[in-house]
């Protein structure tokens, strides 16, 4: 009868030894499982340490900050999803198909080329991330965290290529065409009801909310008004924050320094390939420090980050592309009212393209009623900002102008996405 197999010897370790050793890999083990939750444990650590939203500075919800920095994060991924989905709608065509776009129009190429000018446009998208992190006070751990906790939810990109727009609508030679239907009107309108800002050294302050990137903001700045800009969305603020940061003291700032590629997420309405990937540059001009000291940028909801400490506050308030964005437009009407001083100017300049799910949405005639009613007075303004709007009603002949005044669209599209914009001017009744 065979023998049944014997197991081999035990290996002796000195128990010195062998504490040592399992001591030192259960060490291991959690330094490895430490780094690995980290993110999850900081996250974990902030929540629990908060009552409320954690906030970066007076009215910022931090939360949304990192989501707006996790959306610059994932541009490029984004943005690269997209093309390889085009990609693979173009391999799924016939043969004989492929062929003819092969040969007669290198659609592959084309998809190159936009892949490469997404590379760019993430460059912008990177650099504006970084700032933000940096002015923020925001580590790398820390956007880790937000995104690990937060999966593919984590940023809007959407939202990101239409702050990243702006540069061009802003900062941009190539935006010229849509600032000069749009500034000129409140510009002129502003300097001739408050002349003399910079020679006299008056603080005359002036409310701009919505303001997007922060060129209207800038020019009433630069005209010599004492001016707060209020912007609601993180994505944004984080654009209008970098570009002012690059200001005439900046050593790495220079004019047209930046280029960005406005077009590759629409492929419709374009004239020409050469049309649709063509680069834009920007900054066309460097903020001046000196304007710069009289501009500042307030975050949050307006109808909520003003009131009550800024009740009568502002000498003006100056409304562009802006009162339709409410959700409750009376809100707005009544926000503009109690900031104002007695006595205090609203222009206004915009369509009435009401936003998502509003509470009530009210015609131009309605409006103007409901202005009137809680206490504005409207002006005449110059004929040469527009059509008479209303020529038939007495009371508000010569006092509302309709002007063509487009929104983030390309002179050399197909399509135009304009509006017949309308401009007036209400003085608060005392």
């Amino acid at each position: 009868m065979s023998s049944l197999p014997q197991p081999p010897p035990a290996i002796e370790m000195k128990p010195g030894v062998s504490v040592t050793a399992r001591f030192s890999l259960l060490i291991a083990c959690l330094a490895i499982i430490l780094a690995l939750q980290y993110p999850l444990f900081l996250s974990y650590f902030q929540r629990l340490t908060s009552s409320g939203p954690v906030v970066t500075g007076v009215g910022v919800d931090r939360s949304k900050v990192l989501a707006a920095l996790s959306g610059l994060s994932q541009y490029k991924i984004k943005a690269n999803a997209a093309l390889h989905k085009k990609k693979r709608e173009y391999n799924k065509l016939p043969s004989q198909q492929k062929l003819h776009l092969l040969q007669s129009l290198k659609y592959y190429t084309k998809i190159s080329q936009a892949t490469a000018a997404a590379n760019t446009n993430d460059r912008v998208a990177k650099a504006v991330r970084d700032f933000g992190m940096r002015y923020y006070n925001i580590s790398s751990l820390e956007l880790h965290a937000y995104e690990k906790t937060r999966g593919r939810a984590s940023g809007d990109h959407t939202q990101v290529v239409q702050a990243l727009k702006h540069f061009v609508r802003d900062w941009s030679s190539a935006g010229e065409h849509e600032r000069s239907a749009t500034f000129p009107p409140i510009l002129t309108t502003m300097k001739t009801l408050f002349p003399n800002q910079l020679r006299e050294g008056r603080q005359t302050r002036v409310l701009v909310p919505g303001a997007g990137l922060g060129r209207l903001a800038y020019e009433l700045a630069a005209q010599g008004f004492d001016v707060v800009a209020n912007e609601f969305s993180p994505y944004m603020t984080l654009a209008h924050r970098y570009i002012l940061s690059l200001h005439q003291e900046n050593p790495i700032a220079k004019i047209d320094g930046h280029t960005f590629h406005p077009n590759i997420n629409w492929w419709s309405h374009h004239r020409s390939n050469e049309s649709m990937l063509r680069a834009a540059t920007f900054p066309e001009v460097l903020p001046q420090r000196d304007v710069l000291n009289r501009l500042r940028l307030i975050e949050g909801d307006f109808v909520k980050a003003f009131l009550p400490l800024e009740e009568s506050g502002f000498d003006a308030v100056v409304t562009l592309f802006f009162i339709d964005t409410a959700r409750n437009i009376v809100d707005y009407l009544e926000t503009i009212h109690k900031v104002l001083k007695p006595g205090g100017i609203w222009a206004n300049l915009g369509p009435l393209l009401y936003g998502t799910a509003p509470l009530i949405e009210l015609s131009l005639d309605e409006v103007l009623r409901v202005a009137e009613k809680i206490g504005f007075e409207l002006l005449p303004v110059d004929e040469k900002w527009g059509d008479d709007t209303f020529p038939d009603v007495e009371e508000w002949k010569g006092k509302i102008k309709g002007n063509l005044a487009g929104y983030s669209w390309d002179q050399e599209s197909l399509s135009r996405n304009a509006y017949q914009a309308q401009f007036w001017v209400g003085r608060k009744k005392d």
